[in-house]
This record gives structure tokens, sequence and C-alpha cells, in this order.
């Protein structure tokens, strides 16, 4: 019964992206002929983000605030549903690895309408990107970025990368922080294993699983205060320690002892 379920919710999410595309596409177009197109874009992302997260169950909390474009926004990052999540309740156009690129459906996707990509196993990407950054940052969509660089099982924030957090800091831009949870019913496989993906499982096999849940409960919780420093290294300390500080973790590691 789960797996029809999950069949179900997956044909649906088929269903929603196609029609969200050709909307979103229209904004596109728009964007060609001379027009902004971005408000128009950045509206349905998010009603395309606040539909996915309907169908796979999945329950959004928001603490404080979301910040208004143009906006640079880090967050830490659990599982691929980040994204919905987050761009359902913000204007948001994200960075991404260079692997999402090969995920069928979803990379050709993210690259026609817009997303950015880094190859961080090139250090001179690092550079084409921080440019493209100061071009799609507007006061239709601001920045996400996941500066983890990975996934974690959401027991503790990982360190964040300053690399990419070159524009905000050679630019005086200040920079907003979130923190996002899971939790998922006593009843139900941990949230750290079923939404969360960090181990070895490969995408398809995760992702079914994840849509057999009956429901997910995320938080977002935005920081209070953006935060602002000329070096960034010392920024992505900074906001490293600000969003450790009030991340509630998706599990305690002592629990891996029991």
């Amino acid at each position: 019964m789960r797996l029809f379920i999950a069949i179900i919710k997956f044909l649906l999410i088929c269903l929603s992206t196609v029609f969200f595309y050709v909307i979103i596409t229209i904004g596109l177009f728009f964007s060609l002929i001379g027009f902004n197109g971005r408000k128009w874009i950045a509206f349905f992302l998010s009603i395309w983000g606040a539909s996915i997260c309907k169908i796979i169950g999945l329950s959004v909390a928001v603490k404080g605030e979301a910040p208004k474009p143009p906006y640079f926004l880090v967050s830490n990052h659990l599982s691929y549903i980040d994204v919905f999540m987050i761009i359902s309740k913000t204007s948001s156009v994200f960075i991404a690895k260079n692997e999402v690129l090969s995920w069928p459906v979803f990379g050709f996707m993210s690259r026609t309408l817009g997303m950015l990509f880094v190859d961080r196993t090139k250090k001179t990407d690092v550079v084409r990107v921080n440019d493209l950054i100061s071009k799609r940052i507007s006061d239709a969509q601001g920045i996400l970025l996941f500066p983890e660089g990975t996934t974690s099982d959401g027991s503790k924030i990982l360190p964040f990368k300053a690399s990419l957090l070159a524009y905000p800091a050679d630019n005086n831009v200040p920079v907003h922080y979130a923190t996002i949870r899971y939790a998922t019913a006593e009843e139900e496989p941990h949230a750290s294993e079923s939404v969360c993906w960090w181990t070895d499982v490969t995408f398809p096999s995760h992702f079914i699983e994840l849509l057999k849940l009956r429901k997910i409960y995320g938080t977002i919780h935005f920081g209070n205060e953006p935060i602002t420093n000329n070096d960034r290294k010392e920024l992505a300390q900074e906001l490293y320690e600000k969003a450790s500080k009030q991340f509630i973790p998706v599990i305690e590691q002592s629990e891996y002892a029991t």
C-alpha cells in the first residue's frame, strides 16, 4: 500500500513539475523580449516549491522572518527536499553542486530556470559563480547557498566553506542565515535516515522510501540579524557559529549508540 502511495506521489510530482515549468518559462520569454520576468519566475518557483511540499506530505513551520529580495541567504543542508522547503517560503535562486545537472529532468529544469551550479573540484569555477551571483541577485530574487558543501545526518552543522561567500564579503552585502530540521512521527522511520540523505543509499532508493512516509515535519528558523564582514573566512565562521547556536539537531549523536 505504501509503495502504491509513493508511486502516486511521484506521478503528482511529475505533473506538478511539468505544469509549473511551462508557466515559469513564460517568464523567461518575457525576459528575452525585454520585460522583467524575474518576479514572475520567482513567484511561480515559490508556488512550485509549496506544491511539492504538499504532495510529499511536508508540513513547513517557519520561525523568524524570511528576508526580502535582494538578499544573500545561507542554510545548513540535510536533503534534496531542502530546496523545495526553502523556496516555498522565499524568492530564491539556489547554488547547487554540478552533479545536480546529471539528475533526470530536474537538472535540465534547474539550468533553464537560471539556477547556479558550481564545480567544487575546480577553484577557477568559484570565480565564475561569484560573478554570476552579482548578476542574478535582484529585487525579484535572492541567493540561497548551502555553505557546508554537502548534506549531513542532522546531528550537527558542518563547517561552512568560505569560497562562495566572496561576493557578499567583497561587496559589503549582509548575509542572512537560516537553519532547517526535519522530524517524522514515532511510528515512522527516523528523519535522520528517511529524510536526511547522507549515506551511500542511491537517490532513487532513498526518494522512494521518503515518498512512503505519511508525514514529514519541517522547520525553517531564520536568524534575527544578518552578518556583514569583508573577510570571507571570518564571515563563514561567524555564520557557522550563529547557525550552530540556533540549530536544533534532527538526531542527537548519543542516539546512535542506543
